[in-house]
């Protein structure tokens, strides 16, 4: 798999240099990289290329940049006992049915950044973890863990009996305000732009949520991420 984009390809570097293997850095850059390869040891990785070359490296992402590119195993999901945590607070998020590869990496780096310990992606319904999602999520995918489910249902159901209580970001849900609290362990469900979260999954949830906004004409709601945001904030400053 081939990755790149700065933001992309330094968070490979800092969090999974083991994961590397090889870079491609443009001749004209070197100065640029060549402290964060020596620091990580992976000169021996490394080559430098003339810009006119990268076009060889048979990259297919159209949003390719080629200032440093690298050659990565495939990302590797993880298993959902290893996203649990013990502790007395701890927040996972579901991404039901996102198939669009910039909500997707929104939605993994805003968990990232608001101290999410994984995702859960469904199995067959969801866009793939993948050279574009490293790039749209700036390279959070490198650090956040993530779990894909056969069964979301039943996964959200494991979650439940582990401690955890689930609230689905949904419209028609109870409005969070200054007084709303979380749960401790909370799961933090979000639909697709277009269908929300799948009735038998929103039917399940212990919680549903919605986010207050302004009524405009044309504009019906918050995008996954930043309802997500909005929400993982609530649950933050609730549990603090």
């Amino acid at each position: 798999m081939l990755i790149s984009g700065i933001n992309s390809c330094t968070s490979c570097i800092l969090h999974n240099p083991e994961k590397i293997i090889e870079i491609f850095i443009n001749i004209e850059k070197k100065s640029y990289f060549s402290e964060l390869i020596e620091q990580n040891k992976l000169d021996n990785k490394t080559r430098l290329l003339k810009k006119s070359d990268f076009s060889k490296l048979g990259i297919k992402n159209d949003r390719f940049f080629n200032d440093i590119v690298i050659r990565r195993e495939k990302y590797k999901p993880f298993n959902l006992e290893d996203i649990l945590k013990n502790n007395e607070k701890s927040l996972i998020v579901v991404a039901d049915q996102t198939t669009d590869q910039n909500n997707l990496g929104n939605i993994i780096r805003t968990a990232l950044l608001i101290g999410a310990d994984g995702l859960l992606l469904s199995e067959h319904s969801s866009a793939d973890i993948n050279d574009v999602t490293s790039l749209t999520s700036s390279g959070a995918v490198e650090v956040l863990k993530y779990h894909v489910s056969k069964n979301i249902n039943r996964s959200i159901e494991f979650l439940k009996k582990s401690g955890y209580w689930t609230y689905s970001l949904d419209m028609s849900g109870q409005e969070i305000n200054k007084d709303f609290k979380f749960d401790n362990k909370s799961v933090i469900i979000v639909g697709s732009e277009g269908k929300g979260i799948r009735k038998n999954i929103l039917n399940k949830s212990d919680f549903k949520i919605s986010i207050p906004q302004v009524n405009v004409d044309g504009i019906d709601s918050y995008n996954a991420a930043n309802s997500l945001a909005i929400a993982a904030y609530h649950f933050k400053i609730s549990t603090f």
